[in-house]
């Protein structure tokens, strides 16, 4: 498989925060509707994949850009490497928002998470990036199951 150049992934990059960002502000002027579950997260598939959907154990990679709901700008993106975040599902090596939604989506679904902050990072934060008791926006894209 060819290696995508760096202008590829810069572009790429710019094209899925755009959409991101879209879809934020569109979320915070009430036109749209995410499905929630008992936990408080929220989430809207845009593009159904057709694969497996993840369980506790399984390893996958997701390709993402990181929001905070109360401001606009990202805090991060990992569309600009050629791959994306792995972890394990269930093993607590992401926030808990991430676990959960793992269970509710599919090998290449494009989706937008709405984290609050208790399945996020709480009232610790991380760094200067997330404040304390942020609540977040993540575009994902389930790149691998397995």
């Amino acid at each position: 498989m060819k290696k995508p150049t760096k202008a590829k992934l810069r572009a790429r990059a710019a094209d899925r925060v755009a959409f991101a960002e879209g879809v934020r502000r569109d979320y915070l002027n009430w036109k749209l509707d995410p499905i929630r579950t008992d936990s408080g997260l929220g989430y809207l598939i845009h593009e159904a994949g057709t694969g497996i959907r993840p369980r506790p154990g399984h390893r996958v990679e997701v390709h993402y850009v990181g929001m905070l709901e109360s401001r606009e700008g990202i805090f991060e993106e990992s569309f600009s490497n050629p791959r994306g975040v792995r972890f394990v599902v269930g093993a607590g090596e992401i926030i808990p928002g991430w676990d959960e939604a793992m269970g509710l989506l599919r090998w290449g679904d494009e989706a937008t998470l709405f984290i609050p902050s208790a399945q996020a990072y709480g009232p610790q934060g991380r760094g200067k990036a997330i404040p304390p008791n942020s609540d977040l926006i993540f575009y994902v894209e389930i790149v691998s199951v397995g």
